[in-house]
């Protein structure tokens, strides 16, 4: 979904190259809009909604929806009656106010942008960039362009005076003039950590709301579909869907295990299945990815496209995806899921399962965990990247302006009064690469689909917090909810992709080292497989995704060349990927996923589509 609202008109015509857009005239502003059932509307007020914002309390949607964000509105944290995963604005019209506002991760985005007398919120940089012609950001061009994860740190755009709202953020202007009256935040994560349990009351507690959340962002249709892996959180989302048509969806080889596994899971529920492989589309032609970032801005994983390229529908249906910030495992807590710490502490917490020894925080731990932090992200701007995008002379100001991005970040994790060091890393981890990173898959589906992850709704992630870290940490809660939860239980009895022939239901002690055990084979298959620089050998004991399979395609040189014939960066930075392609086709380098090239790629498209619209010159057929 797209739109953006302004209180100054807009010239539609320079974005019809945008599907579906139409034109509403507001008593305070103008909006254009690609889907207006997002509208909530009635006489005190006027809201869009991107994801999904109800009140439990209201069983008709459209009501339910409308008062969730006039409660947005009016208060901040949201109540507990009000849960959901979202993004939006809401216009009070007695007040001559407007209000944007986000959940706790910001899995969608929204920016709003403010110059003189122009005023415009927007949930996408190349309608915003193109209708008020804004001049680029050197900092946020240079953020978007290097490691690690290619994206932008706090509210920095790549658009200069636009910002995006910080994850549990709300800002009130002034309507029209755009002027910010009240910032307020959502802190709540973290707030009510238990004691070390797992109790069956904690597990109710969690399984009742999860189906909640899934009960309320499906509930405009009987059909839902779902991102179907071998994993554990995309299979909690499929044992919450209850008396719906289900379709599910996997991207690859059919014959990959994991595809067997999501068929399987699939089976189980009375589901329908279809899984997609399209290695050409990971290097697609030019014209494919321009319209993917237009209408999505969320192009890297290039999976999806096997996906979506090949899903029709008569009209948009739910998508439910797992969750996407691993809170439940706690993957993100860094130092008990090091490979070291694990091998050193097997015994003592896969087997007699005692407690993790968590580090109490203080302001002394705190700020050195931030200087480090921050050492680290700094020390991916060295001066090769900065003379290959010719930004020598704005270096400077670039680092000066990153380490206010930091440190909008790090005020946000301060402001929990977190209790442990340990949880500064995973709320990190929340508020940077899931809310960048792998909320382009919700994204990159939401034209195709309504597409929701019900794990990262405000009410679910924080009783996801909430579980002692301890619980979570490891699986141990997750485990214990497939074991007492019915739903779950045959879902339990297959397999996961990361323990391959042994069910997700058995014991840790058996589960690790069969894990390490077929790691160190992968390591070793992968090895020969350099070594032999073979183009048909095998990557991994069990059939899966074998990365080198992309760069083999017959078109992958051309289009990296067609990507960047017309260049928004530099031809040395361009150069840079498209000798890493030649290198990982020829073996040189192992040919990882090529989400490094992609992330170049869609910055330097969006970069073409913010300057001038895409030509309605048709797809051309592969060259042969």
């Amino acid at each position: 979904m797209n739109f953006i609202y302004s209180t100054t008109v807009l010239d539609a015509s320079k974005v019809d190259d945008f599907k579906n857009l139409s034109y509403h005239q507001l008593t305070s502003g103008f909006l254009l809009i690609n889907d207006p059932s997002r509208i909530f509307e009635d006489r005190e007020t006027f809201s869009v909604i991107d994801g999904y914002l109800h009140d439990e309390d209201v069983k008709d949607s459209y009501e339910s929806s409308l008062k969730a964000s006039q409660s947005a509105y009016h208060f901040w944290p949201l109540p507990e009656n009000i849960t959901g995963s979202f993004s939006g604005f809401t216009i009070h019209h007695e007040q001559s106010e407007i209000a944007i506002f986000t959940d706790l991760t910001n899995v969608y985005p929204l920016y709003y942008f403010q110059k003189e007398e122009n005023f415009a919120i927007s949930n996408n940089l190349i309608l915003l960039g193109r209708l008020f012609q804004i001049e680029n950001d050197p900092a946020g061009i240079m953020q978007r362009a290097i490691g690690p994860n290619f994206e932008n740190i706090g509210s920095r755009t790549i658009l200069k005076n636009c910002k995006a709202i910080l994850p549990g953020e709300k800002i009130v202007f002034q309507n029209p003039s755009g002027i910010i009256t009240n910032k307020e935040y959502d802190d709540t994560l973290y707030q009510e950590i238990g004691s070390v349990s797992r109790s069956e009351k904690d597990i109710n507690r969690y399984w009742n709301q999860y189906k909640k959340e899934v009960s309320l962002c499906t509930q405009i249709s009987e059909n839902v579909n779902i991102a179907l892996s071998g994993g554990m959180d995309s299979r909690i989302a499929l044992g919450a869907i209850q008396n719906k048509k289900i379709h599910a969806y996997t991207f690859g080889n059919p014959k990959n295990y994991e595809s067997k596994v999501a068929g399987k899971l699939a089976k189980i529920k009375g589901a329908r299945y279809s899984c997609f492989q399209d290695l050409e589309l990971f290097f697609p032609q030019k014209r494919v990815l321009q319209n993917f970032v237009k209408e999505t801005e969320s192009v890297k994983l290039n999976s999806w496209l096997e996906i979506l390229t090949n899903v029709t529908q008569a009209s948009k249906e739910p998508l439910l995806l797992g969750e996407l910030c691993e809170g439940l495992p706690a993957r993100n807590i860094k130092i008990f899921n090091s490979e070291a710490f694990r091998k050193k502490s097997f015994f003592s917490h896969y087997i007699r399962k005692e407690n993790f020894p968590l580090t109490p925080a203080t302001d002394e731990n705190f700020q050195q965990w931030k200087k480090i932090k921050q050492q680290k992200l700094l020390g991916w701007f060295d001066d090769n990247w900065f003379k290959k995008l010719r930004y020598s002379e704005y270096k400077q100001e670039i680092f000066e302006a990153t380490k206010k991005d930091i440190e909008e970040i790090f005020t946000r994790i301060e402001n929990h009064h977190l209790p442990y060091l340990e949880l500064f890393d995973e709320l990190f981890s929340w508020y940077t690469f899931t809310r960048k990173e792998l909320s382009k898959q919700v994204l990159i589906c939401n034209e195709h689909f309504y597409a929701f992850s019900p794990g990262m709704s405000t009410k679910l992630l924080r009783l996801t917090s909430y579980i002692h870290p301890n619980d979570r940490l490891y699986y141990r809660f997750a485990n214990q909810l497939f074991k007492n939860t019915p739903e779950l239980k045959k879902l339990g009895q297959i397999p996961t992709s990361q323990f391959p022939g042994i069910p997700l239901s058995t014991p840790d002690f058996l589960k690790i080292p069969w894990w390490g055990i077929r790691s160190k084979i992968d390591d070793l298959l992968t090895k020969k497989l350099m070594s032999s620089k073979s183009k048909t050998g095998r990557a991994k004991f069990f059939k899966g995704m074998n990365w080198a399979d992309i760069y083999f395609q017959p078109e992958v040189s051309d289009n990296m060349q067609d990507y960047y014939s017309k260049n928004a960066l530099t031809d040395e930075y361009a150069e840079t990927f498209q000798n890493l392609v030649e290198k990982r086709k020829d073996m040189k380098a192992w040919p990882f996923a090529n989400m490094d090239i992609m992330s170049g790629v869609q910055l330097n498209l969006q970069l073409n589509l913010i300057s001038e619209k895409l030509d309605p010159t048709p797809i051309l057929k592969n060259r042969k």
